[in-house]
């Protein structure tokens, strides 16, 4: 009889002990966080706000939790308060494999009370840093460049508000024919771009039916390729991470930007706007 009673004792504790550890190892209900319709605000000195955040990276109290895609659901395993910072994120020279926090978008950050399981949808503004540079700026809205014609056929600014972006104002139109195959836009006045690994992008936005190739000319004649754009049938806009070309030795005092392409279809129809170079 005793033996008994202690094995049922020993069920008991038993049994008490698992459902004890089951409690500890229940996780906390989650509450939610979905990022929609981010904007970009700018100054006059920026240029456009036309952005392509394509990606939030957020941190609870610090901790980073994760990337997701705009429009997402994240969770935060957290009850009560928390601190909340979301980044923009963007594809590095377009590409999907290399999404990156934008260097030059600020942070944004919120104090949240949060509740289980219930869902919190933000539409976050987002600016440029401070310490953004803005080299060049340009939206092609008005007479006047800061690029010169360099191949056989010259680009032209165009109004037309069924081909220009966002249709209004002007944008940049390149072509090119049998008899003047290529076509060039090259910055006038070359700029000093740090080397050493500091950040310098090139914004723009663009639309085409051939590939376009795009990079820097140090010293007045060192051309280094940085990207090529393959053909999209609407307005695109891609942020050209240039730190590498730009830090290749040899360096040089100034680089200029170069926009070109070679005839490769019947009717090549390129366009460009709000072309943007920013250093840190």
């Amino acid at each position: 009889m005793r033996g008994k009673f202690l094995y049922l004792f020993f069920v008991f504790s038993l049994s008490i002990f698992f459902s004890c550890k089951k409690d500890n190892l229940k996780a906390p209900l989650a509450s939610f966080l979905v990022v929609k319709n981010p904007t970009l605000k700018t100054t006059s000195s920026q240029g456009s706000n036309h952005h392509k955040i394509t990606d939030i990276w957020y941190y609870v109290d610090g901790e980073f939790k994760g990337v997701f895609p705009v429009g997402s659901v994240m969770p935060i395993v957290k009850n009560n308060q928390a601190e909340i910072t979301l980044f923009a994120g963007i594809k590095n020279n377009g590409i999907s494999a290399t999404r990156v926090p934008y260097v030059f978008y600020n942070s944004i950050k919120f104090t949240q009370n949060l509740e289980s399981s219930k869902t919190y949808t933000i539409s976050p503004e987002f600016e440029y840093t401070t310490s953004a540079i803005f080299a060049y700026v340009q939206n092609f809205d008005s007479p006047g460049s800061q690029f010169m014609s360099a191949g056989d056929s010259a680009y032209v600014m165009i109004t037309d508000p069924k081909k220009t972006f966002g249709g209004s104002g002007g944008s940049i139109f390149m072509s090119m024919n049998d008899a003047k195959p290529t076509s060039k836009m090259l910055q006038t006045v070359p700029y000093y771009l740090p080397s050493g690994g500091v950040p310098i992008y090139l914004e723009l936005n663009y639309k085409c039916n051939q590939s376009i190739q795009i990079g820097v000319i140090g010293g007045g004649a060192d051309e280094r390729p940085a990207i090529t754009l393959n053909p999209t049938n609407d307005w695109n806009k891609i942020y050209i991470q240039l730190t590498s070309v730009v830090s290749a030795q040899p360096t040089y005092s100034g680089y200029q930007i170069y926009i070109k392409a070679n005839k490769e279809v019947e009717k090549p129809e390129i366009y460009i706007d709000n072309v943007k170079l920013i250093i840190q």
